[in-house]
């Protein structure tokens, strides 16, 4: 959103594509209009920033937006496959800015697959958009502030929720302070959101791992333990709580796939969630005319994500001339020094909530690693054995990543699996292997593929510089 209105404020036209019936993304998700309860946000939330910005992106009338609609494939860099329902054509730009966030990351451990284990953020959306209880009693357990946001979400909502399991120690914390001071404001929310949830007598059980998920066709209990500073639990120190649902996420992967689609080169940065696009000072590929703005570039939440995407906007507009030199600077350094502070808050929050080894250790011989093709822990390691010491290796041998997902679930537990097995880095075992479909498309769309028309760039009539973001 904020890269199409810095776009269009300078005079193009821009074409957004959004999977969601409304704009708004994960974050700022919009409910549907029959279960919008009318009442404006507080101020100074997350969803009354949220409210400003979506304001500002309806009351843009350059901006043409595409609801309900997939991008399944890049052919070339910039050219697009992008379906609705059934229907399915091609577009292509003449400047592509990939803003495809991040997903939720959850390590396997026993009973992971039991009905009533879900992510954070599925919770959250079910609360938020449907106003759907995922249970009665849960438990919300993992790694990073947004643990906090769901725990007091699901409480207001109703629910009862056992605790909050958090894996990073208290010490850590301390440790990060001159870091998170960078950004005295978000610090304090998440010191409110804290305070909250003492009151509301909900524990917080900090420097603790889940361990296990136990039910019988569903979650009856969450078995949770101490942990050291690697994450490793201390089994014999475990406690049972009686829950029918479970929160679980440690963190957030970045959606680089259609990046790695238009051919852009990556690299790991595990501190943001994994394999990212390398980027320059303004965000721009390596790739002329493809840009990333938001997770997608490396998680750095939804206030870095507005920055990019409004820094992106702009210099979009600066290539295409419509601004000069005078008024792009005027505007661009303020965005860089808002985002310099952020991104110091954002790496002691990193280092506060990283992901330790211990996690590798959750999984038992027949724990599932491979959802979609049903591969156990053992079978991975029989697989890294027989010499699939990379993720390519490993997909030929064992058919890890060769589902519906293409991997995006599995990949970040099997790389670790490979560097625990092989003594080498994540990074050796490789990012994954995308191709399109990067989600499942129908036989009919593909069948009522159309190129692109020869007039498919959007243009800004007055300034007769065009191209399509």
């Amino acid at each position: 959103m904020a890269a199409a209105i810095a776009a269009a404020e300078a005079g193009l036209r821009p074409l957004v594509i959004d999977e969601n019936p409304q704009a708004g993304g994960q974050i700022y998700r919009q409910a549907p209009a029959a279960l919008h309860g009318g009442q404006p946000p507080a101020r100074r939330t997350p969803e009354a920033r949220g409210a400003t910005l979506f304001g500002r992106f309806q009351r843009q009338d350059r901006i043409e937006l595409l609801t309900e609609t997939s991008v399944w494939g890049l052919f070339g860099p910039r050219r697009l496959a992008i379906t609705c329902g059934d229907s399915s054509r091609m577009i292509e730009a003449q400047h592509l800015v990939l803003a495809t966030g991040a997903y939720e990351y959850l390590p396997p451990f026993p009973g992971w697959t039991l009905p009533g284990v879900m992510t954070p953020g599925g919770a959250q959306s079910l609360v938020k958009t449907m106003h759907v209880l995922p249970g009665r009693r849960a438990l919300v357990a993992g790694t990073g502030p947004f643990l906090l946001v769901v725990a007091m979400l699901l409480h207001q909502a109703g629910m009862e929720v056992a605790g909050l399991v958090e894996m990073a120690p208290a010490r850590d914390e301390v440790r990060a302070l001159p870091g998170l001071l960078a950004q005295p404001g978000l610090l304090w929310e998440g010191l409110r959101y804290r305070t909250r949830l003492r009151r509301a007598g909900i524990p917080i059980y900090r420097g603790h791992v889940l361990l296990e998920a136990r039910g019988e066709g569903e979650v009856r209990e969450a078995l949770f333990a101490p942990c050291n500073g690697d994450g490793y639990p201390d089994r014999s120190l475990a406690r049972v709580a009686r829950v029918d649902t479970i929160c679980a996420g440690y963190g957030f992967v970045p959606r680089a796939q259609l990046a790695q689609l238009a051919g852009c080169k990556l690299r790991l940065d595990e501190a943001r969630g994994g394999w990212v696009p390398e980027v320059g000072e303004q965000l721009q590929t390596s790739v002329p005319g493809v840009w990333v703005a938001g997770d997608g570039a490396g998680v750095a939440g939804a206030l870095a994500a507005e920055l990019q995407g409004t820094l992106v906007g702009l210099a979009v507009a600066r290539q295409l001339g419509a601004l000069d030199a005078g008024r792009w600077q005027a505007l661009r350094k303020p965005l860089a020094r808002r985002l310099a502070r952020l991104g110091r808050f954002r790496a002691a929050l990193d280092r506060l909530y990283r992901l330790r080894p211990g996690l590798v250790s959750l999984a038992t011989a027949d724990t599932l690693v491979c959802r979609c093709e049903e591969l156990t822990r053992a079978e991975v390691e029989a697989g890294i054995a027989a010499g699939g010491i990379d993720l390519r290796t490993l997909k030929v041998i064992t058919r890890l990543g060769m589902g519906p997902c293409q991997g995006r679930m599995c990949w970040p537990a099997a790389a670790r699996l490979v560097a625990a097995r092989t003594g080498k880095s994540v990074e050796d075992a490789g990012p994954l292997s995308i191709r399109p479909p990067v989600r499942p498309v129908s036989l009919q769309s593909l069948c009522e593929l159309t190129p692109p028309a020869a007039d498919v760039g959007l243009v800004a009539p007055q300034r007769d510089n065009g191209g399509a973001l």
